[in-house]
């Protein structure tokens, strides 16, 4: 070694600080992820208020099923049974008070005001007035297309929330 300051004999390695260790997690990460993990299990439980709020309408779908099942057998009512779970079901969305009284015409014109799109609402609305006022006898094809705008319309629907009513 000499005794130059300026010496490049003189240098040493930089002394480098020990690296970062990735555990434990600084205090923010840990914040970060209970706010996650709060976020997450808020969704959770929403979801599942929504699949268990939505039972009714699964309800409906089987029954509506169901009598499609038997729709090769003459059934005299099958209309009025379609018509009886929609009516539930729309009980259930907009409320007793306002769905039960409504029957005939007048229940016919509320499917069809309250009809969603995807599909024809003058066709559902045909087919329970001619139902409903005995004109003719609905054929099994019109009854499987009765129960199919059926199930879409319980798929669908949904009642106006209170500010926009």
């Amino acid at each position: 070694m000499s005794d130059d300051p300026g010496s490049l004999a003189n240098l040493r390695d930089l002394v480098l600080p020990p690296e970062i260790p990735f555990w434990p997690p600084a205090p923010g990460l840990w914040i970060v992820a209970a706010a996650c993990l709060a976020m997450l299990g808020v969704l959770a439980w929403r979801a599942v208020q929504r699949y268990r709020a939505a039972a009714y309408r699964r309800a409906a779908i089987a029954e509506l099923e169901t009598l499609s099942a038997g729709i090769e057998q003459t059934d005299p009512d099958a209309v009025a049974r379609i018509s009886a779970v929609m009516k539930r079901v729309a009980m259930v969305e907009y409320g007793r008070d306002q769905i039960a009284s409504l029957s005939g015409q007048a229940w016919a014109d509320f499917v069809a005001h309250e009809a969603s799109t995807g599909f024809d609402p003058a066709t559902i609305h045909r087919l329970l007035t001619e139902a409903f006022d005995g004109r003719s006898k609905p054929q099994p094809s019109e009854l499987r297309l009765l129960i199919g705008h059926a199930e879409l319309w319980i798929r669908a629907h949904r009642a106006p929330l209170a500010a926009e009513a």
